[in-house]
């Protein structure tokens, strides 16, 4: 298994952005990579990766969706409040086309949030963006996961630089350690979170039932019209 071994003290001298609060998690995922049974590589030998670019003098008359970090999230990609492409300036912007099954990472916001763009239509990314185009040894879904984990953002964190706003640079992303299960696994583990989120969507929505009935009780207690 290849070791991925990170000074703490290069990391405090580099003046990422709020390094104290996360000083503990950060050992604690370094600890964890440590103990991996699985092997740990760069995320940049898993693909390609590519910023967005910083487009300037857009019309937003066209009909390319033009996706920039607010819209995403851990829940996925959401197309709100988004700024057009024209087909011409989509094709001239050929590397950062989006095309089905590509990770998107957040750089700024929110740095290393990531969503699988599981469209079939053609999107493309701004400079607040960067676009994983991924090699088969991992499943793109597998490693949002992971990105989007207590261990993948404590890493993340680690890598951010800012001291205002947070900002994941390309080169940070690339050299990001990643537990890489096999392929198989890689599904298991997936399936198995998507389950447990399913259940936590289920308690969570009995427990704002329970809310409602509460809110709904005291307004009878209000107007003297519970019956002992």
């Amino acid at each position: 298994m290849e070791k991925i071994i990170v000074n703490l003290s290069k990391l405090r001298q580099k003046g990422v952005w709020n390094f104290e609060p996360y000083s503990q998690s950060i050992t604690g995922a370094m600890a964890q990579l440590e103990k991996s049974p699985f092997p740990v590589v760069k995320l940049g030998s898993l693909g390609t990766t590519q910023r967005g670019y910083f487009i300037n003098g857009i019309k937003d008359i066209g009909e390319i969706p033009l996706i920039s970090a607010r819209n995403i999230s851990t829940e996925g990609i959401n197309l709100n409040h988004l700024r057009y492409l024209t087909p011409e300036e989509h094709k001239k912007l050929e590397k950062t086309q989006v095309y089905k099954g590509d990770v998107l990472v957040s750089l700024i916001m929110r740095p290393g949030i990531a969503a699988v763009y599981e469209s079939d239509e053609p999107a493309n990314i701004d400079t607040h963006l960067a676009i994983l185009h991924l090699t088969d040894k991992i499943d793109p879904a597998y490693l949002v996961f992971y990105l989007n984990s207590d261990v993948g953002q404590a890493l993340i964190h680690s890598l951010a630089t800012g001291s205002i706003q947070p900002m994941l640079t390309i080169t940070a992303l690339n050299n990001l350690p990643v537990m890489l299960p096999s392929l198989d696994e890689q599904k298991q583990i997936v399936a198995e979170a998507q389950r447990l989120t399913q259940e936590a969507g289920k308690l969570s929505k009995a427990s704002e039932d329970c809310r409602a009935e509460a809110q709904k009780l005291f307004g009878k207690i209000f107007h003297g019209t519970v019956k002992e």
